[in-house]
């Protein structure tokens, strides 16, 4: 806590066009090499820097320039600042006093009647400049990065949401693992992931709504776009000798012409464990289609499971069997 706090007061120094500007002079970036969540932030609380300030308005022009596509993509976490205080207009000089020869003068002139003030004409506010390209390009990151920070928090909540609903299947009906879909990354692999963190987190002491808690359940979660099937695979450290998550992962995306994007690397999660990620490209032309897909690979991951006798059988004459997949929380009441 104290790192982000102490990254936050570097971020928020930096909103100074000076500090900027003296930064920004042997740096490209905000920290490292190349751009980041911090340098939309900082970009977001800062107007653009006067011409004095040459490295700071490089820096600016440079981060202005990229596209919102980019912008929603750089890494990170896009933090709130406050804006930058506009610099103080200077004062006007004061008025010469007059000289000696000038105040006799004055003295030997009549004293003329004050004049009525004229009233001051006032003009037509002038039209506001059309937005230069370097301006539009600002205001479209602006507006993207905003628009990402409002998404990624609907992802993390439909995922906490999911995850409490998967504890309570697990619960129910004593399941390892378990297969769902998350519809607000809409296909996105990044965004899936992190609805994969935010299902295996422990839930915070004192929170009015618990989100998580399902770190235990080996899970598979799909979440299909207009352009692909994204797919994220997680198996705990303490299941991994029931199922291998390489095994699992290319058996389903093998099952629906996928590929795997990430092999195998290290889960998010206070219980540890694996994790994995794959895509299902859409192409019309083949008849392939990210819901129809997803509806497949699900099928796909189920069979597998069973194959290891790490999921119930699907048995239609017993009636008190407990339904599973996508539709299970619904009859489960959740």
């Amino acid at each position: 806590e104290g790192g982000d706090h102490a990254i936050r007061r570097t971020m928020q120094a930096l909103t100074n066009p000076k500090a900027l500007d003296a930064h920004m002079l042997d740096s490209s970036y905000v920290e490292g090499f190349m751009p980041s969540q911090k340098d939309i932030s900082v970009f977001n609380a800062i107007s653009k820097p006067a011409t004095e300030f040459t490295h700071a308005l490089r820096w600016y022009n440079h981060i202005a320039s990229l596209s919102a596509a980019k912008v929603a993509m750089l890494p990170g976490t896009l933090v709130s600042l406050e804006a930058a205080p506009a610099a103080p207009s200077p004062a006007p000089a004061p008025a010469a006093p007059p000289t000696p020869a000038s105040e006799g003068k004055k003295k030997e002139k009549k004293e003329k009647p004050p004049k009525e003030p004229k009233e001051k004409k006032v003009d037509a506010p002038a039209p506001a400049p059309a937005d230069s390209a370097e301006d539009k390009a600002a205001k479209e990151a602006k507006e993207a990065a905003k628009a990402r920070e409002k998404l990624v928090k609907q992802v993390v909540k439909e995922g906490g949401k999911k995850g409490v609903e998967i504890e309570g299947a697990s619960d129910m009906g004593g399941l390892d693992f378990f297969c769902t879909t998350i519809e607000s990354p809409d296909g996105d692999v990044e965004l899936l992931q992190m609805s994969m963190t935010a299902m295996n987190a422990m839930p915070e002491e004192g929170a009015e709504e618990r989100k998580g808690c399902s770190g235990h359940v080996g899970k598979m979660i799909f979440s299909a776009g207009v352009k692909q099937l994204a797919i994220v695979s997680y198996v705990p450290s303490d299941k991994a000798d029931k199922v291998d998550i390489t095994e699992w992962t290319e058996s389903v995306v093998g099952a629906v012409g996928g590929k795997v994007t990430k092999p195998v690397t290290e889960a998010e999660s206070p219980l540890g464990g694996k994790v994995m990620e794959a895509v299902v490209e859409a192409n019309a032309d083949l008849g392939k289609f990210p819901l129809k897909d997803k509806d497949s690979a699900m099928a796909a991951a189920f069979a597998f499971l069973r194959s290891k006798g790490a999921f119930p059988e699907d048995n239609d004459d017993d009636d008190d069997d407990v339904a599973f997949g996508d539709d299970a929380f619904e009859e489960m009441g959740f």
